[in-house]
């Protein structure tokens, strides 16, 4: 499984939903759905205390080292096993053992229960200690491996916070703008958005002229600035509204030389102009799956939160390999006694009853349209037949199907 995988069972494990996930790492309910979907991995800190909530260890979450088994406290490892073994040997043949006796001697043989009860009693105080000790060792081991978690923990904030300092007084003494101002005007429907800028360099030689540089989309564009007062180079530069945009001013001094400075670069800009999605259930949550039956249920609710653009229709449906294979009915909570709806008239879905095809990958997903008639997909955490365990688990997702957000991956 990827880290995002493992985070997302830990969490069903819980109960938690992706919001309450996120009060609880003081981070928000899209970072919980990247790091699910293996977009971006969460910080070191974020990781400790992922591992802290889930009561596994940090090299579990990425995938180094095995999840502890939840009842193996109590019990002796392999290692312990044998040394065990190892000890009640020695001590049995460390025993005299009595010569052989003639026959028939039936009192001879009533005398060995005496010693064979005494030996028993002597072996179980062995063990019994021996346990205690063990024990005591694994608590310690336990105590001293969260020592020096909690003591690596520290360093590494510590040297992050340094790396940090250090960056931020070296981009200070390396910048060549004394100051810069970038403000955005996003025109979704076209799909465009417009920078004025405004950029005053740290040194300033008679006769400077300035041009505003902008990446987008692998396009780049080259804007001459317009000089002001105070030294100031100002312009206004339109590039089409993506996921990574880079803004840079370049100085041009009287004799020709260029130098250039980074002014910004912008990520999630047009992914985070939706409206944001989230099912509040799975295909694996609870008995929704049995063996390859789906079970109907009327209540499959959902959770959105606007950006810049309202939600103009919504759409829930059952995929299988990206591919439609029916929309579920809307309809709204209702109550029998004409009681106000709780949830503010929130819309549900109906899923009806179907049989699940091994050999196929499904997820349900919600198509978004928003108010420019732009569309967007929030899928669910894809599932698989697993042959091994014979039941339907979480598919890792590889190059062939993609369960990303962009509604060119889906057919629908």
């Amino acid at each position: 499984m990827t880290v995002g995988q493992r985070i997302a069972q830990k969490r069903r494990e819980l109960g938690l939903s992706q919001e309450e996930l996120g009060e609880r790492l003081g981070v928000s309910r899209q970072a919980i759905y990247k790091w699910e979907a293996d977009q971006t991995l969460p910080e070191i800190e974020k990781l400790v205390n992922l591992s802290k909530l889930f009561s596994v260890p940090v090299g579990w979450l990425l995938g180094v080292e095995e999840e502890p088994s939840p009842d193996s406290g109590g019990e002796l490892t392999g290692e312990q096993l044998k040394m065990v073994e190892e000890i009640a040997k020695r001590y049995i043949d460390a025993i005299p053992q009595p010569g052989p006796a003639p026959e028939p001697e039936p009192p001879q043989k009533r005398r060995r229960w005496p010693f064979v009860v005494l030996t028993a009693v002597v072996l179980i105080g062995v063990f019994w200690h021996l346990f205690g000790r063990l024990d005591g060792l694994d608590n310690q081991y336990n105590s001293l491996q969260y020592s020096i978690g909690n003591v690596s923990d520290s360093v590494n904030r510590q040297i992050n916070g340094i790396a940090s300092r250090v960056e931020s007084i070296l981009e200070a003494q390396n910048t060549l703008v004394a100051d810069w101002k970038a403000d955005r005007a996003p025109d979704y429907r076209a799909n465009e958005i417009t920078f004025t800028l405004r950029a005053v360099p740290k040194t300033y030689e008679e006769g400077m002229t300035a041009i505003f540089v902008l990446e987008s989309a692998g396009a780049r564009s080259e804007t001459p600035a317009e000089p002001g007062a105070d030294h100031a180079f100002s312009g206004e530069v339109t590039c089409p509204l993506t996921d990574d945009i880079r803004l840079s001013v370049v100085f041009v001094s009287a004799d020709g030389t260029r130098q250039t400075q980074l002014l910004e670069q912008y990520s999630m800009l047009y992914s985070g102009s939706f409206p944001s999605a989230n099912l509040a259930e799975g295909l694996l949550y609870y008995d929704i799956l049995k063996g390859d039956t789906l079970r109907a249920d009327d209540h499959i609710s959902y959770s959105i939160s606007t950006h810049d653009c309202a939600v103009a229709d919504i759409r829930c449906g059952l995929f299988r390999d990206n591919q439609l294979v029916t929309w579920y009915e809307a309809g709204s909570l209702s109550y029998p006694d004409g009681a106000p709806d709780p949830l503010d008239g929130a819309t549900y879905f109906s899923r009806p009853q179907m049989t699940l095809e091994q050999g196929h990958i499904y997820c349900e997903a919600l198509v978004i349209t928003d108010e420019y008639g732009r569309e967007v997909v929030y899928p669910s955490i894809p599932i698989a037949w697993d042959e091994t365990r014979r039941q339907w688990n979480v598919f890792a997702p590889d190059n062939v199907i993609h369960v990303d957000n962009d509604p060119a991956h889906w057919g629908y």
